[in-house]
C-alpha cells in the first residue's frame, strides 16, 4: 500500500509520556513530517486571510474558528502515528474541537499574557480532560530572535484553579457589584480576568519557573489545559512575522457545561465585547450532553482520536 505523504516514523517515548504525566506539557520534535508543515502553512495564510483586524495589540493576525474545510486536517489525525502517539502520550482517547493560528509579527505583537485556555476549553465541564498542539510554523530559538512560548510545569503552578474557582467567582464578583450599586466595565471583566496570574507575586513565581524550548518547524508542543503558559514576542532577527497553527481536543466523553459556557459569554452580554469566538455557545447543547453529540462539528466520526483505531 502506498504511503501516505503525511505518515511520520514518529514514536513515543516512555520519557515523553512521564514528563506529560509530570508537567502537562512535553515538546515532541519532528512530529510533523516538511509535508504536514507545507500544508498547515497554506492552511494557516488561507485562514490569516480572514482573521478579524480587532485584536492587533495581541497578535498581528488571530483566527479562531476556521472556514476552510478540514479533509487535510482529518487526514492528518487519522495516521496510525498520529493516533498511536497522542493517545499513548495522554492515556485517552480524544475529539477534535477547533483548529487555530496565531502570528507574532516582529516587536511589535505582544501575545497573551500569563492564561490557561478558558475561552478553548471553557465549555467542558472543569475536571475533565482537555489538551492542546501547538505548532510553531517557523524557528523558534529562545537564545535568539524568540518568538514562542513560555510554561510552567504544572507541578509547580497548575492553572486549574482558573477552571474551577476564579473563572465562575468573576462573574458572581461582578454581578454582586452591580447590584450593590456599583458600574462595572469591559475593563474590569478583563482585569480580572488576567490579574490573578499576572500579578506581580504571581508573575516572579511563574517567570522563575518557566520552560522555554527551541522549536524547528515539524516540532510540537503538546500540553494539557490546566498549564498556565504565555506568548514571547518575537524579537529583533530575521523572520518578520512567526506563525503558529494550534489544535484544540477534548477527551472522548466530556460533557457540555452549559454555565461555564454562559459565563464566557458574559462579557459579549453586558458590556458587549466582540469576543474571538462565540463557539461556546454555537455548541448548542443541553446541559451535561455529550461534546461529541453536537451538531455543530461536523464531520464528528472524522474527529476521534482512538487508540483501537490506530
Amino acid at each position: 500500500m502506498e504511503e501516505h505523504p503525511f505518515d511520520n516514523d514518529f514514536r513515543v517515548t516512555p520519557q515523553h509520556v512521564e514528563q506529560f504525566q509530570r508537567d502537562g506539557f512535553v515538546k515532541l520534535s519532528g512530529f510533523f513530517n516538511p509535508n504536514v508543515v507545507r500544508t498547515l502553512l497554506n492552511r494557516v495564510e488561507v485562514e490569516m486571510s480572514r482573521a478579524p483586524d480587532n485584536f492587533k495589540s495581541e497578535f498581528s493576525r488571530l483566527k479562531y474558528d476556521f472556514e476552510t474545510e478540514k479533509t487535510d486536517i482529518y487526514e492528518l489525525i487519522a495516521q496510525p502515528y498520529f493516533r498511536k502517539a497522542l493517545t499513548a502520550l495522554v492515556q485517552k482517547d480524544l475529539f477534535l474541537t477547533f483548529e487555530l493560528c496565531f502570528e507574532l509579527e516582529k516587536n511589535v505583537s505582544k501575545g497573551f499574557p500569563w492564561h490557561v485556555g478558558v475561552q478553548s476549553f471553557g465549555y467542558q465541564v472543569a475536571d475533565e480532560f482537555g489538551c492542546t498542539i501547538w505548532a510553531a510554523l517557523h524557528p523558534v530559538r529562545k537564545s535568539g530572535q524568540r518568538g514562542g512560548m513560555a510554561y510552567v510545569p504544572e507541578r509547580v503552578v497548575s492553572g486549574r484553579f482558573i477552571y474551577d474557582q476564579i473563572e465562575p467567582a468573576i462573574i458572581s464578583t461582578l454581578e454582586a457589584k452591580e447590584q450593590a450599586g456599583e458600574k462595572t466595565t469591559m475593563d474590569d471583566y478583563f482585569a480580572m480576568r488576567s490579574g490573578i496570574l499576572n500579578s506581580p507575586t504571581m508573575g516572579e513565581i511563574l517567570k522563575n519557573h518557566q520552560v522555554e524550548d527551541d522549536f524547528e518547524p515539524g516540532d510540537v508542543l503538546v500540553f494539557n489545559k490546566y498549564v498556565v503558559h504565555r506568548s514571547i514576542m518575537l524579537e529583533d532577527g530575521p523572520l518578520p512575522k512567526r506563525a503558529a497553527f494550534v489544535m484544540r481536543f477534548v477527551e472522548d466523553g466530556s460533557h457540555y457545561d452549559l454555565q461555564r459556557a454562559r459565563n464566557l459569554e458574559y462579557p459579549a452580554e453586558k458590556y458587549g465585547h466582540k469576543a474571538f469566538t462565540r463557539s461556546h455557545m454555537e455548541i448548542g447543547l443541553p446541559d451535561g450532553a455529550l461534546l461529541t453529540d453536537s451538531e455543530y462539528f461536523t464531520d464528528r466520526d472524522k474527529r476521534f482520536v482512538r487508540c483501537d483505531l490506530a
